[in-house]
Parts: structure tokens; C-alpha cells; sequence
């Protein structure tokens, strides 16, 4: 009697009712000329779904399945759309074309609070959830070009900083809230529930979803190799119903950044300059200008490139009630946009399942072969390029092996010609990985579930180094041809047993895990070199053993294993008030007895505030505090340096007629008392979702102390060690920040859009070095007790001497000339502690390369057949030092400048740059404050225009059909002068130093997607 008067109509199955309006009745529709089509509605378990809604889109025609999921629609006009409709599920769109049976699959709308987080060893809902955890679905990298997970996730994460690199096959930075130590600060990966690493052997297509864990909360379940953050990665599976095959395509136009350097004549005017300068000082004319003019090269030109790469993906998938499966293939080419360097990649994948009864068996096997052509070079390329002077030619006969490089007389530099580098080297890496792992689970009892993870890994890699004879750089010594090799195989085990109980009892929810984990890593290598290689003409025979002089042979082994216990406790009461607690205890085999074993226990709770009664702002959907502590741990170290190792020592002298014999020798010194590192980290959380979930907000405070931070030592040599620092638990750290992050999602008729943006400020200081160390530097930073890591120290300038009566005005408080030497046009040093000279005790901290904060903006939008999605980063605050700038602006040595460049004149001024000085270091000092610039920097990371298909003649071929076009590293916003503000440091001790490190490069990527 309820909806009497109305047009809503219902029907029951199973005790279940299902609502419908009356326009959409079981078993009618309008009649209308058209063919009859039926088919079976199933949820993701294959379980026939009866009521739900399907009508043909833009009608009033339709049918509503019954208690076996059978529909049955009769004149069905052609070329029309199915909608498939159920509450709290997804909709579902699917053409027709000329068939006449449509199945479709009904998946939950996991939105907001209910959606399920994977948190190591188990999953909870989102609104259960006490520790710091991010969610990243594959829809929201789809459209990007990655090669690797962390460039997936670069600007979608709060408080994960990801830095590439554009030189092919480089493995990106990935830090999670800051430095655990001052080493290594990669986070664990976690694939398919199999301990491993995300490096660029995996097919970043395969995924379907990216958990990461960033407080010690949710990452101390897996103890000792959580400290820098767990990153869950779970792959694509099979579902129930017929088999779908899934094609995606991606053709990327890619090309590096250039720095705009000078061309001949203009190199020509300013190097006449700093030499005319350099002569009126007393420096001889060594010119040989007519010669100048015989070489016109363009050098980025002749070594960066446009790279046309390829990204195909292919997949089936699908399985019944009771086996699913999925299999994907991919084949990666990148030609690279450096000159001499490749990369391609084939991966597969299988993922199957199948549940017989209480027993449920399922394997995730992954196999890729990688090879990637490396460059030969210290530095970048770029810097290559800068060092090569427009007047030198890529080749000359005149020299050994035909390359240009430049000469005494005519241009004298000692830049690489990279051409020639890459012609005379061959460099190259090859990996054969498989990783997988096959499980299997038993249902005990109601709520009772046994789980055996078995995984296994292996690699087999192969690098090979080919050395031609001849030369590529001015003054090399004579290099015999020679051949390098070495082999190393990985493999690495993994046991695991776990026992998972949930039980809902009244208002009282108990998840209880509990488990034990093994595993064993190998690591062996074997490497071998012979020089002076048998050839022919220009051509070697590539092989080892044409080598004719000079054998050497090595190898190495190592192996580690950890045996690790571990459980969990969540526990919900009334839906409001939630606790959790989580234990981790490891063993090491990297530690002596005593130190063998840590234990990393964590603590939350959060308290679900809008469950209470006193609660009622109908425009809040959820509102929930958190709070965990808990600790972490980290064995970054060596499988053997608790261990004093003896080396092969060629002979020792013995006895009393002093004979010769074989002998050993420590070469290291070891501590025994070496244990873990322990990070302890406590997070403050606020997560609120407003109008129905529409809007989503988070906030955390974090602050995380490292202490027992394992760092070699420095000793003298005197004592005898030289074979590596020994290690000492020594140095604490700490960091801390906030996080911020929210989400609008709304759908209005055809037009669904959402927009999401986060921020993350975090803050490093050094607590302690250890053995009474208080600062650590390097040639152009300083690290003191207190400090961040790596601040900038450099003296510093203060503008330019613009007459004689300035030089001679500039003097300490005793009265003493600082600099008698300077002419006008000369760079005007600090003299810091007023001794009246210039010299490296005038260092100051002058820079922070460390961001004050940063930011992440992305979105998505869809209307009708278009859609369009964008993401950007940025990062504000920090400084960097513009290394490329230090190479070309000092003039003392022969280089080639930015095009535009003008130095100091009498006639000019009015400028920041001094005048332009040869064979004079005055001006060129590399550790001056000159070359640190401001590097806050916004980048559009990724723009994409797509559009689907509906055109009667394709969906009679394809379930879908899509293309898009996107543009990545498109436009950065930033004064920064460098190729890129967003580049990877050499280390950690360098943080901002941008030695014209590889730029990301800019990609405009073509996509074509088809399903059937």
C-alpha cells in the first residue's frame, strides 16, 4: 500500500524486493520493430543477479532479470545501448551491434567509506582504516606513458616524492614521508603478496590498484623492511563471465629538453672576448682564429633525438562461479633520445583462481626479458654537449678512431665527444626475470581462514662492455680494445603461513591475523675481461675469448635470509570506536647472535564521531580521528659485515728461512655489535566526507625519529682496513609534516567529473652523526646536528666591481685590500670572517634544496562520448644549484655558453654576469652562491583528450572502442634556468646539485584501447 498513487511497481526474489518504475516493467517493453535479445546478468563471484534494470539507452524499452539473472527484451531497435542498473552496483553500458545474447557483469560502487584497502596481509573497509594509508586505482595513470611504478605515481600521492630521470632505463627516486637514513630510502614493494622491488621490469599495465603505506601503523606488519613505507601493488584478475580480449596501444613522441647554446660565430665574439681580457693581464695569445671557422657543429642536434616509443598491451580474461583467469602480454621499444641508448621489453603474465568447496588455489606468474643499451658517459650528455665546442667536428680522420675532439692549437678543451664515446663503447644490460607465486586457501570454520603463500623469484642478468680502439677526448692516453663481462643470478624464496579469523558478533567486529614468514636471497656473480680483441678491419669479434692479452676473471656470492612472526588485531565496536594493534618480530642472518632478532610492534585507534548520537550536521557523511604509534625497523647493510671475511692474499713470507707461501689477509674491519635500525613514528589523522561522500578530506600530522642509523664509519688507513668503512649504529634523524589531500566526485546526466588535490610539507633534521662527528660536508654543502640534510655552503658574492675605486673601497675592518687582484667587471667576494682574504673559510649556508612544500592537483571529466583528465605537481621553496650554469659561465677553460649570453663591459654594465675572463679562475669558482637559483617549479605532468566510439558498424565488431591523445611534461611553470627543477641528485649528501641531470622528457602520446 506504501506507493500507491505512484508509478513504482515491485517485485520479490528470495525474500529480496526490488523496485522498478512502471515505464521499466518485468517481461514488457514498447512496441517497436527490432530483434529479440536476452542474455544472463552475474555479480563478480558469477552469481546470478536477479533485478537488476536493463533498458535501452535513450528509451523507455526494457526488462528487469529474474531470480536466475535471465533477461529477455524483444524488438530491441538496432545498433542500441543496454544499461544495466542496480542500486549500490556500477552501471553498465553495452552495445548491441548484430548480437542478440549481451551478458553483462555487475560490479560494487566501492566509493567513499566502504571502499576495501588492502594493509598488508589482509583488508579492511576505508572507514575502519586507523593508519596512513593512500589508494591509488589504475584509472588514474591509465592515460600516462610509465615505465616504471614510481612514474606512475608521481603528484598523486601526499607525502611521496617521486624524482625521474630521463635517461632511458633509470630507475626513479621514490622517498615516503622523508629520509629514513642517509643511504638507501627505497620502500618495500609488495606485488601479488610477493616481497620484491617495482623496478622497470614490470608492466606498469598489469595493475589494478596501489596501496601505500606510510605511517607505522599500517606498514609495521611487515616489521623490518617498513621503515621507508610499503607500496602494495595488486595486478588485474580475471572475473566471471566470457572471455574479454582488452588491446591498449600507446605510440609516445618524446623529446628531451635542450639547453639553447651558442652557435660558431657567436661562440667565436665571446671566447675573442674573455681572451682580448685574458691577454691584457699577461696571459699569451694562443688563438688560432682562422682555424675557428673550419667547424660548424650543432652538438645537440647531433646527439639528442626524437624517440617514437611503443607500449602495446594485449590481455584475456574471464572464468565461471568457481575459475577465473587473466593473461597479458606487452611489448615495450623505446629507441631513446640520446644518441647510443635503447631500451625494450617484453613481459607476461598469468593470473588464474579456481575455489572447489572450502579450497580455494590461485597463482600470479610473471616472466619479462629487459634489455637497455646504456650511455658511456660520467656525466650527462648535456654536459657533453656543452663541453664540445661548435667549432670542433663530430669526425676527424687526422685523429685516432675519426672523431673530432679538438686539438692545442686550434680548440682546446677536454669535453668527451659523445659521439665518439658512444661509437667506441658498447654498454649494455640484459635481465631475465620471473617472479610469481602460487597459493592456496582453506576455510576452516565460519570466519576461519588458512592461508600458504609460496613465492619465488629469480633474475638472470647479463652485462657486457665492448671497448674499439681509438680516442674521443683531447690528450687520451692509448687504450687497447677489451671486452667485459659479467653474469650474476638472483634468486630469492618465500614461505608463508597465515591464519585469518573475522567474526561480527552484535555491535563487536573482530579481524584477527596471525602468521609466519621465511626467506632465503641468493646473489651470485662472475665476471671476466680480455683486451686487444682479435678483428678484422673495423669489425671485432665480440666475444671474450677473442681477446688475445690482460685475463682477469672474479666472482662474488651472497645470501641473507629472514625469518619473521608477526599478527594483527582490528576491532570495531558499534562502528564507532576502533582499535588496532599489530606485532613484528624479525630475524636476521645479517646480524650477529645476540643482534639477530627486533621486534616492531604499532597502536591506533580512531573514533568514528559521526556515529554518535550527538552527532547531526546532515552535511557530513563520516568524520574520523586517528591515532597509531608504533616503530619500524631497517637492515640496510651488508650480508657480512658483522663478519671479519679473510681476502687471497698472493704470497706471505713464513718461518725462519723467511720461504713464500699463499697467504690471507683481513682487509676490512668489522663491528660485531652491529642491530637494527629502528624508526618510531607517531601520525595524528582527520578524514571527513561531506554530501553524501560527493567530497572527501583528509589531513595527518606525522612525526618519525630514526635512531641507530647504520653508517660506515670513517677510520684512517693507517689502521690497515681497506676494504670499506666499517658500519656502526650511530646517527639519528628526524622528520616530520603534515599531509592533506581531497577528492569531489559528481555526476550530472551525461557529464560525471572529479577533482582531487593534495598538499605535503615535511621537515628533516639531523639529530645525531655518532663517534663525535657534529657536521658532514661535501665541496658545495654542509650538514650540521639540527640542520636538514645538505644545505648549501658557498661563498658568497655581493654583486660587481664596477671601478677601481670599488676594489680598492672593499677591505676588512683592519684595512686590509680582500681582493688587490680584481679588475672592474669582477665578481665582489664576501669576506665572512674578516681576515682580508678569500678563501674556502668564507663558506656560509646560503641555500635550502629542500622543499618548503608541495602539491598535487588531478582530475577526470566525461560527457557523453569525450572524456579528459589532467594531473600536475608542483614543488615551492626549495633552492638548487644550476651545475650546467657553473660549467658554461665561468669562462676560465674553453666551453660553449648559453646562446644571449653577455658578460661585463665598460659599455655594459648594467648586468648580473662579470666580465668574461680566460685562463682566470676569479671569476669561475664553482663554489660560489652565483649558481644557486630559486627552484620552485608547477608542472602540467600529463594531459589527455580522449573519445569512445559508438558508430552502429564498430559495435557490431567491439564491445569498445577508444583513442585519446596526451601530452606529458607539456608546460612547467618556473624561473628556474636549468632543464628540468624536477631532476634525481647523485645523493643524498647533494640533494639540490643539478649537474644538467636528464631532463623528464616531453611526450605527446597516441592511444587506441579496444575491448571485445
Amino acid at each position: 500500500m506504501l506507493f500507491v498513487g505512484t508509478n513504482v511497481r515491485y517485485r520479490s526474489f528470495n525474500n529480496n524486493y526490488v523496485l522498478y518504475a512502471e515505464d521499466v516493467a518485468p517481461n514488457t517493453s514498447a512496441q517497436q520493430p527490432g530483434k529479440s535479445v536476452s542474455g544472463k546478468v552475474t555479480d563478480s563471484s558469477g552469481t546470478s543477479f536477479p533485478g537488476v534494470s536493463v533498458v535501452v539507452k535513450g528509451t523507455t524499452i526494457g526488462n528487469i532479470t529474474d531470480e536466475n539473472g535471465i533477461y529477455i527484451i524483444p524488438n530491441v531497435p538496432a545498433n542500441s545501448t543496454l544499461v544495466f542498473s542496480f542500486v549500490g552496483m556500477k552501471t553498465q553500458e553495452i552495445s548491441v551491434g548484430n548480437k542478440t545474447t549481451v551478458n553483462a557483469l555487475m560490479e560494487e560502487e566501492t566509493l567513499g567509506i566502504e571502499e576495501v584497502v588492502a594493509i598488508g596481509y589482509g583488508t579492511v573497509k576505508k572507514a575502519d582504516l586507523t593508519g596512513a594509508v593512500s589508494v591509488v586505482k589504475a584509472d588514474e595513470f591509465k592515460n600516462v606513458s610509465a615505465l616504471s611504478v614510481g612514474n606512475a605515481l608521481q603528484g598523486l600521492v601526499p607525502g611521496v616524492n617521486i624524482r625521474s630521470s630521463g635517461n632511458i632505463g633509470s630507475e626513479p627516486v621514490v622517498e615516503i614521508r622523508g629520509l629514513g637514513n642517509f643511504t638507501n630510502n627505497n620502500p618495500l614493494y609488495i606485488i601479488d603478496g610477493l616481497p620484491t622491488t617495482g623496478n622497470r621490469d614490470f608492466n606498469v599495465n598489469d595493475i589494478e590498484s596501489i596501496q601505500i603505506l606510510k605511517d607505522a601503523s599500517a606498514a609495521a606488519i611487515y616489521g623490518s623492511r617498513a621503515a621507508n613505507g610499503v607500496i602494495i601493488i595488486e595486478t588485474k584478475k580475471g572475473v566471471s563471465g566470457e572471455m574479454k580480449v582488452n588491446y591498449t596501444g600507446k605510440v609516445s613522441i618524446d623529446n628531451l629538453p635542450m639547453m639553447d647554446l651558442m652557435g660558431r660565430d657567436e661562440w667565436i665574439n665571446i671566447t675573442t672576448q674573455a681572451y682580448q681580457n685574458a691577454i691584457a693581464q699577461g696571459v699569451p695569445d694562443v688563438r688560432n682564429v682562422p682555424n675557428w671557422m673550419n667547424g660548424n657543429t650543432d652538438w645537440n642536434k647531433e646527439v639528442f633525438r626524437t624517440a617514437v616509443v611503443q607500449d602495446h598491451n594485449l590481455s584475456f580474461s574471464g572464468g565461471s562461479k568457481s575459475e577465473k583467469y587473466l593473461v597479458s602480454m606487452n611489448y615495450l621499444d623505446n629507441p631513446g633520445t640520446v644518441y647510443g641508448t635503447s631500451m625494450n621489453r617484453y613481459t607476461f603474465r598469468v593470473n588464474t583462481e579456481g575455489k572447489k568447496g572450502i579450497l580455494t588455489i590461485g597463482e600470479n606468474l610473471a616472466i619479462s626479458n629487459t634489455f637497455v643499451e646504456n650511455q658511456n658517459s660520467v656525466f650527462s650528455k648535456h654536459i657533453d654537449v656543452l663541453r664540445m665546442l661548435p667549432i670542433i667536428p663530430v669526425y676527424d680522420a687526422n685523429n685516432p678512431g675519426g672523431y673530432g675532439y679538438g686539438n692545442e692549437a686550434t680548440a682546446r678543451t677536454f669535453g668527451s665527444n659523445p659521439i665518439g664515446s658512444e661509437d667506441l663503447m658498447f654498454n649494455s644490460d640484459e635481465n631475465l626475470r620471473i617472479r610469481g607465486n602460487l597459493y592456496a586457501t582453506l576455510d576452516l570454520i565460519p570466519g576461519l581462514q588458512y592461508k600458504v603463500n609460496l613465492g619465488y623469484e629469480t633474475s638472470r642478468d647479463n652485462h657486457k662492455w665492448l671497448r674499439k680502439v681509438g680516442n674521443y677526448t683531447l690528450n687520451q692516453p692509448y687504450d687497447p680494445s677489451s671486452r667485459y663481462e659479467n653474469k650474476a643470478k638472483f634468486v630469492s624464496s618465500l614461505i608463508e603461513n597465515t591464519l585469518t579469523y573475522k567474526k561480527l558478533i552484535g555491535k563487536h567486529d573482530l579481524n584477527v591475523v596471525a602468521g609466519n614468514s621465511y626467506q632465503n636471497t641468493y646473489y651470485e656473480m662472475i665476471a671476466a675481461e680480455k683486451k686487444n680483441l682479435v678483428r678484422v678491419g673495423d669489425h671485432y669479434f665480440d666475444v671474450i675469448d677473442a681477446g688475445t692479452t690482460d685475463p682477469n676473471a672474479w666472482g662474488n656470492i651472497g645470501e641473507s635470509s629472514l625469518i619473521s612472526y608477526f599478527g594483527r588485531l582490528n576491532y570495531t565496536f558499534d562502528e564507532k570506536y576502533i582499535l588496532s594493534a599489530t606485532f613484528r618480530s624479525d630475524g636476521s642472518s645479517k646480524f650477529s647472535k645476540g643482534n639477530k632478532w627486533g621486534f616492531f610492534p604499532s597502536v591506533s585507534a580512531g573514533w568514528r564521531i559521526s556515529r554518535e548520537d550527538f552527532f547531526n550536521v546532515d552535511a557530513i557523511s563520516d568524520l574520523k580521528l586517528r591515532f597509531s604509534h608504533g616503530t619500524l625497523g631497517n637492515a640496510n647493510i651488508g650480508n657480512w659485515d658483522y663478519v671479519a671475511v679473510l681476502n687471497s692474499f698472493p704470497v706471505a713470507v713464513f718461518g725462519s728461512d723467511q720461504h713464500l707461501e699463499p697467504g690471507m689477509t683481513q682487509i676490512k674491519l668489522v663491528n660485531e655489535n652491529l642491530k637494527w635500525e629502528e624508526k618510531t613514528q607517531d601520525n595524528v589523522g582527520l578524514d571527513v566526507s561531506f554530501l553524501d561522500n560527493k567530497l572527501q578530506f583528509s589531513a595527518e600530522y606525522f612525526i618519525s625519529t630514526t635512531k641507530d642509523v647504520l653508517t660506515p664509519m670513517q677510520i684512517l688507513m693507517t689502521t690497515g682496513n681497506d676494504g670499506g668503512n666499517p658500519y656502526v649504529n650511530a646517527a639519528s634523524l628526524r622528520n616530520k609534516g603534515i599531509e592533506i589531500s581531497g577528492n569531489w566526485r559528481e555526476k550530472k546526466g551525461d557529464f560525471e567529473y572529479s577533482v582531487g588535490a593534495n598538499f605535503t610539507s615535511l621537515r628533516n633534521e639531523v639529530l645525531e652523526f655518532g663517534y663525535g662527528k657534529v657536521e658532514q660536508y661535501t665541496w658545495i654543502t654542509k650538514t650540521e646536528i639540527g640542520e636538514p640534510l645538505a644545505m648549501f655552503y658557498t661563498i658568497t658574492t655581493d654583486g660587481i666591481f664596477q671601478n677601481e675605486a670599488e676594489v680598492a673601497a672593499h677591505k676588512s675592518s683592519a684595512g686590509k685590500i680582500i681582493q688587490p687582484n680584481a679588475k672592474p667587471g669582477d665578481i665582489r667576494y664576501n669576506d665572512v670572517n674578516d681576515d682580508g682574504q678569500i678563501n674556502n673559510d668564507d663558506r656560509e649556508i646560503c641555500g635550502n634544496p629542500w622543499p618548503k612544500f608541495e602539491i598535487g592537483l588531478n582530475g577526470q571529466a566525461s560527457y557523453k562520448n569525450f572524456d579528459f583528465s589532467f594531473a600536475g605537481f608542483g614543488s615551492f621553496g626549495q633552492d638548487v644549484f644550476n651545475g650546467a650554469a657553473s660549467w658554461m659561465g665561468g669562462f676560465s677553460d674553453n666551453t660553449n655558453h648559453l646562446s644571449g649570453y653577455v658578460g661585463w663591459t665598460k659599455e655594459n654594465p648594467n648586468t648580473n654576469n662579470p666580465r668574461v675572463l680566460y685562463a682566470d679562475n676569479r671569476n669561475a669558482r664553482g663554489d660560489q652562491n652565483r649558481w644557486i637559483e630559486k627552484g620552485s617549479y608547477f608542472k602540467i605532468r600529463q594531459l589527455t583528450l580522449g573519445y569512445t566510439f559508438d558508430i552502429p558498424q564498430i559495435q557490431n565488431v567491439f564491445d569498445n572502442l577508444r583513442v585519446s591523445v596526451t601530452g606529458q611534461n607539456l608546460i612547467t611553470f618556473t624561473k628556474y634556468t636549468g632543464l628540468d627543477p624536477e631532476f634525481k641528485a647523485p645523493d643524498i649528501w647533494v640533494k639540490g646539485h643539478d649537474d644538467a641531470a636528464y631532463p623528464s622528457p616531453k611526450s605527446v602520446v597516441f592511444s587506441l584501447s579496444v575491448q571485445f
